[in-house]
């Protein structure tokens, strides 16, 4: 909006501000039909006293539910830019993880991935079977049937769907156990194969860093992956494992 005066203004408008913006009103009675935003911002009182008047009320009413809504607006705008941020960052990590090769290798980009490109603070990745014969050594991922783990997490294994905000204590010591109490907010995804479940923990100090509107959908496609790949390194029930 161009808020300088006409250029025909006086020395006596130019000494006088208040006096020239009325003048510059009656001189154009239509500025508030182009500019119409502006007068959800002015204060016009009404000559009842110490009384509110219902419009004023009805007014006031209306200003707080309209910066309510810019508010909400701004926040979604901003919840779309980091989901569109993660979106990239999740393509980038599931290519990478692709092209590893083997289970020591695939959990190191895994971790390395989410605490380069997610912030992660601290990474949590538990497989709850026992591993398949044939890969180099006994990852530590693998911990064996752990009813615990199944028991505090029973939702997000049920549900099949990432869980993000902030734990309930016997849940973050379970799987960050000493980093528990450093831990703000997490996310945790479900991880599922043919014949086992497991889980992947991305934490943050930031209480912030992950709430519940946040890219679940893309967590889950993350779960997905990770889950494919670690699939044929599962032993089958009743099967050969590797030994400790």
């Amino acid at each position: 909006m161009n808020t300088q005066l006409p250029d025909d203004s006086s020395p006596q408008e130019l000494a006088d501000p208040v006096g020239s913006i009325a003048e510059y009103l009656r001189r154009h009675r239509d500025f508030f039909v182009d500019y119409p935003e502006l007068l959800a911002d002015l204060v016009i009182p009404h000559a009842s006293g110490k009384a509110v008047s219902l419009v004023e009320k009805q007014i006031e009413v209306l200003r707080e539910e309209n910066r309510q809504l810019k508010t909400r607006f701004r926040e979604l705008v901003a919840i779309a830019r980091d989901n569109e941020d993660l979106a990239r960052r999740m393509h980038r990590l599931t290519l990478r993880l692709v092209e590893s090769s083997g289970p020591a290798a695939t959990f190191a980009v895994l971790d390395e991935g989410l605490r380069a490109d997610f912030a992660a603070d601290f990474v949590a990745l538990r497989i709850l079977a026992e591993p398949a014969p044939g890969h180099d050594g006994r990852p530590p991922e693998f911990i064996g049937p752990d009813p615990l783990l199944k028991t505090l997490f029973a939702e997000a294994l049920d549900r099949r769907q990432p869980i993000c905000g902030r734990l309930k204590r016997n849940q973050q010591e379970a799987l960050f156990g000493g980093d528990a109490d450093a831990v703000g907010s997490v996310a945790v995804l479900p991880l599922l194969g043919r014949h086992w479940q497991g889980l992947l923990a991305i934490g943050s100090r930031d209480p912030r860093r992950y709430h519940a509107e946040m890219g679940i959908d893309l967590l889950a496609h993350l779960g997905d992956i990770a889950s494919l790949i670690i699939d044929p390194w599962v032993a089958v029930p009743g099967g050969p494992v590797r030994p400790a």
